[in-house]
């Protein structure tokens, strides 16, 4: 057995001990697959990690549980496990370095830490190792910690903001009236729903990209009823639109990798006598759904709407003619501007994808 199955069955092992009943040995060896014997060495080594361990006598035989610990030295109840739980957390909010946000889970983490014995720690260390998380592709908000709390400050008080904000769909920077409605935080961005006053309806702005704030004198009400949750619930990531009946067939091999994720919280899935997965979805289409689309290539195959099944085709087409132009002249013509524009001794960065949002 590997290090890491010991770690994460002694982590079960103390959840169970938290709770109730009190369980002997025999009930613990069952509830965790294993033989008792390994029961014992687990508690020995938990118990060797500081965690304290009761045991009660009867009717012959011993039944375990924690004892309360730390309990009492906070204003709240919290288990062992709900605080070594809280600590690993840590790192999922890597995104949010730099931000008014991340100084309060730094500081919340330093007290946390606080709370713990050296073997605790020894314990968690461990623990990390075995299971860890890692955020890809996030954007770095380490300098936009006054832009945070400007905002947050003006949803609170529900003041209107007048902003210069650059909008990659309309390719300029200009400037709006908006009614900070929250933030939201999704796929490594901050995004600020608001109400455009240009618009006349609820758009997101990406944190960023708004370059300057000004408060106005201005107060608005929020919607009765408005839930941002129910505002982007259509739509596949942030972009919104009507949503529509989307059929796609996966090929058998990647049927599995599809199959064990979730997707949409509208997905329908339903393998196919050759082992193919027909996936339906009630979706905006938009250019988060194509792009993700086209990220399997002929592994995915649009077989209803017809009209997306068209752009895709389209698409598909597009980058052939852009590869296949590439093999038949030497270079495609983005490829030779690509080379022309370079001057010696210089690397042109990469351009990063980004998905329109205003």
């Amino acid at each position: 057995m590997s290090r890491g199955d010991q770690i994460i069955r002694q982590w079960r092992l103390i959840t169970l001990l938290e709770s109730r009943p009190e369980r002997t040995v025999a009930d613990l060896a069952r509830e965790l697959g294993c033989s008792e014997r390994t029961i014992w060495r687990d508690l020995q080594d938990v118990e060797a990690a500081g965690f304290p361990l009761g045991c009660e006598k009867r009717e012959g035989r011993s039944h375990y549980r924690l004892l309360e610990g730390f309990r009492c030295h906070l204003p709240f109840p919290l288990s062992y496990s709900e605080l070594l739980s809280l600590y690993l957390s840590r790192s999922l909010l890597q995104p949010l370095q730099g931000t008014p946000f991340s100084d309060s889970f730094d500081s919340l983490f330093a007290k946390l830490r606080s709370l713990l014995s050296e073997p605790l720690l020894c314990f968690l260390q461990k623990v990390k190792e075995s299971l860890s998380s890692r955020q890809l592709r996030y954007k770095d908000y380490s300098a936009s910690g006054p832009l945070i709390e400007q905002v947050t400050q003006a949803i609170m008080d529900r003041q209107t903001l007048e902003i210069r904000y650059h909008s990659f769909s309309r390719g300029r920077v200009q400037v709006r009236k908006i009614d900070p409605y929250r933030l939201w935080y999704q796929e490594g961005g901050i995004y600020l729903a608001a109400y455009c006053h240009l618009r006349q309806k609820v758009l997101m702005f990406a944190l960023e990209r708004i370059l300057e704030i000004r408060p106005t004198s201005h107060t608005f009400v929020l919607p009765e009823g408005f839930d941002l949750e129910d505002y982007v619930r259509g739509s596949f990531g942030l972009l919104r639109g009507e949503p529509v009946r989307v059929k796609i067939l996966f090929s058998a091999r990647q049927a599995p990798w599809i199959a064990e994720r979730i997707w949409h919280p509208s997905q329908r899935l339903q393998y196919q006598l050759d082992g193919s997965l027909l996936m339906s979805l009630e979706v905006a289409d938009t250019l988060e759904l194509k792009r993700w689309i086209l990220g399997f290539g002929r592994e995915a195959e649009v077989m209803e709407p017809k009209e997306l099944r068209e752009e895709i085709r389209r698409e598909a087409e597009a980058v052939t003619e852009v590869y296949s132009g590439a093999r038949a002249k030497g270079q495609s013509r983005r490829a030779q501007r690509y080379r022309t524009g370079r001057r010696k001794g210089t690397e042109r960065p990469a351009a990063p994808l980004r998905i329109e949002i205003v």
